[in-house]
């Protein structure tokens, strides 16, 4: 600000001082040519230097000095005020410091309105549908104009609790690709996404799936084992017992486990691959589920698992359960009770008979949602989590099921699947979801990951979670209050150079001295307190190979879309407990090593092996 006011005072200083002079040069010319009338001006102003002010008082100087003091007024203005002086810029906006400088210390800043519209699908909503279905990134009211994400590209969404990020993107992203026919795979705490968008979903023609984690008895059901049993019936037995791992996996490591030898999640891992080996190959139709898993081990672990011992040892050794059993049978007898009652307490879900009701039938295809357009909505309870890892085994089993589908299609499906993962960081981890990440958006299907703070993600996935990050190529950010990811955001931001001002003094017996110089430097387009200040109706949008961008997001009740999403209270369904079926092996004839079952069974999985 002193260098602008110097410049300012110096200004004025060759308008009063020096214009007059050159004000009267034309009228020297005039009088005496310009070769004898150069020198006598000169010598003029080498006469009267300081004259230049009482020159204003001749009206033929006045009057020309008075046409030139807009110009001047505006130099002015333009030094003392430059912000008046340019296009009002995204930093002035949010009460940045200004840019200076030629980039000495970074070039990163705020996109334009119209860089960001080159770079994501601008959606006029007074032309009804988007021209491709897409994650909503902003939204202006006043000009109904918003934009989105329609890119082969997956999304990461930032927003604290309460922070507004189902009524601010989520509904909205549901809404708009309910316009262009996308389907849709949404994990929905507390039912609301399900409770506003369903109607108008079937309005459009959609088939909606509910898996109601709080109250399983209302909605559809889904087998996990049912994946396992059709590949065993198939013959496809490495497929069969990949899927049998992979629903261990996740059952297993639910929950981290920290500090614990590896011999234990593994050991634990094989049995349960075994026990869901064992109940599809063998187990009845009506009985072929995790219920019967949980009961089996119930049932014949007790004891040092001896009558599990002598099942699985009756199966043939190719048997891809008898396979599968094989770590947990090599294990020490004092561990065995450990790895015994770990594994139960990972499967005691399946001792609650609604659980068990929700996953003994299949009354829809994971694949349908890469058919037609399909919206499955996972209603997980927000109170606890304990059923979380149902929402996890059906997503990873979807996935599994879409990628199949897509491999049958020239490795696309015909049908792009969203998977709309609301407060992910909460579910249990999904397996290999780095890799699923990676590959998923070659297969048209998406990802949009909405969480609390990068730390969650962190916490679930450890050295995996910047694989995962780093494959979603646009991040947008509503708030948070974790200071880490705060710090990772100011640093996504970019460095831009600013002018800085410094002031010294000097005092002495006889003298004082002061002074003030300017220079450059460098900081974040947002520091981590400014982020975590962030506005509140806008979105922080950052974007692969793209400066940050911020954009207008209001709340649902700002859109047109409240029309449409009306919530719709769910039916409150009080059924008695459903009685389903459940399979062991005949404890009886198990003694006598001769069980009709196991003979039945081996009889069949042997020929098909041979």
């Amino acid at each position: 600000m002193r260098f602008r006011a110097t410049l300012a005072v110096l200004i004025l200083m060759l308008d009063f001082l020096f214009a007059p002079f050159l004000l009267i040069f034309p009228l020297y010319a005039k009088d005496y040519g310009f070769k004898e009338g150069l020198p006598k001006w000169e010598a003029y102003i080498k006469e009267k230097p300081l004259s230049g002010i009482s020159l204003l008082l001749r009206e033929d100087v006045k009057t020309p000095w008075l046409w030139l003091q807009p110009a001047v007024f505006a130099a002015l203005v333009s030094v003392l005020f430059p912000i008046y002086g340019r296009r009002k810029r995204k930093t002035d906006e949010l009460g940045l410091p200004e840019a200076a400088g030629r980039g000495e210390y970074g070039t990163a800043r705020w996109r334009t309105e119209k860089e960001i519209s080159k770079t994501f699908t601008v959606w006029n909503l007074r032309n009804n549908n988007p021209p491709k279905g897409g994650f909503i990134v902003g939204f202006n009211p006043s000009t109904s104009k918003a934009w989105l994400d329609t890119g082969d590209t997956h999304c990461l969404v930032i927003g604290s609790t309460r922070s507004g990020k189902s009524r601010r993107i989520i509904l909205p992203t549901i809404w708009a690709l309910a316009k262009t026919g996308e389907s849709m795979i949404v994990s929905d705490p507390k039912g609301e996404l399900h409770s506003y968008s369903s109607e108008y979903l079937k309005k459009l023609g959609y088939k909606v799936i509910l898996l109601d984690l709080r109250n399983p008895y209302r909605g559809n059901q889904w087998n996990p084992v049912l994946e396992v049993a059709d590949k065993l019936e198939a013959g496809d037995y490495s497929a069969a017992s990949q899927s049998a791992w992979d629903i261990a996996n996740i059952i297993t490591n639910q929950q981290p486990h920290i500090g614990v030898d590896p011999i234990w999640p593994q050991s634990q891992e094989s049995l349960t691959a075994a026990l869901i080996l064992a109940v599809a190959s063998s187990a009845p139709h009506e009985a072929k589920h995790l219920g019967s898993a949980y009961e089996m081990l119930h049932r014949l672990g007790t004891g040092g698992g001896e009558l599990l011992d002598k099942y699985f040892k009756s199966l043939p050794r190719e048997h891809p359960a008898a396979l599968a059993y094989g770590v947990a049978a090599l294990s020490e007898d004092r561990l065995r009770s450990s790895i015994f009652t770990g594994t139960a307490a990972q499967l005691r879900l399946w001792s609650d008979p609604a659980v068990v009701y929700l996953t003994s039938n299949q009354d829809h295809d994971l694949d349908a949602v890469g058919k037609e357009k399909t919206a499955v909505f996972i209603v997980i309870p927000d109170e606890r989590s304990t059923r979380n890892v149902l929402a996890t085994l059906y997503i990873s089993q979807a996935y599994q099921s879409l990628v199949d589908l897509a491999n049958k299609n020239g490795g696309r499906l015909a049908q792009r699947v969203n998977f709309v993962l609301d407060e992910f960081g909460n579910l249990p981890p999904i397996p290999d979801f780095d890799k699923k990440i990676t590959v998923a958006a070659g297969r048209n299907m998406r990802f949009l990951l909405a969480v609390q703070d990068i730390s969650m993600i962190k916490a679930k996935y450890k050295e995996l979670a910047q694989t995962i990050t780093g494959n979603c190529a646009t991040w947008v950010y509503i708030l948070t209050t974790d200071l880490e990811t705060a710090k990772i955001i100011s640093g996504k931001t970019g460095q831009y150079t600013i002018r800085t001002e410094s002031y010294s003094s000097q005092v002495k017996h006889t003298d004082y001295s002061h002074g003030t110089s300017e220079g450059l430097t460098g900081r974040s387009l947002l520091t981590p307190d400014e982020v975590l200040r962030w506005p509140q109706d806008r979105a922080l949008i950052l974007q692969a190979r793209q400066n940050p961008a911020w954009l207008p997001l209001p709340d649902l009740s700002k859109w047109p879309a409240a029309k449409d999403l009306i919530p719709s209270a769910l039916e409150e369904i009080k059924k008695e407990v459903v009685s389903v079926p459940t399979w062991i092996p005949d404890i009886s004839l198990l003694a006598e090593g001769k069980s009709k079952e196991i003979e039945r069974t081996n009889e069949n999985l042997l020929s098909k092996l041979r």
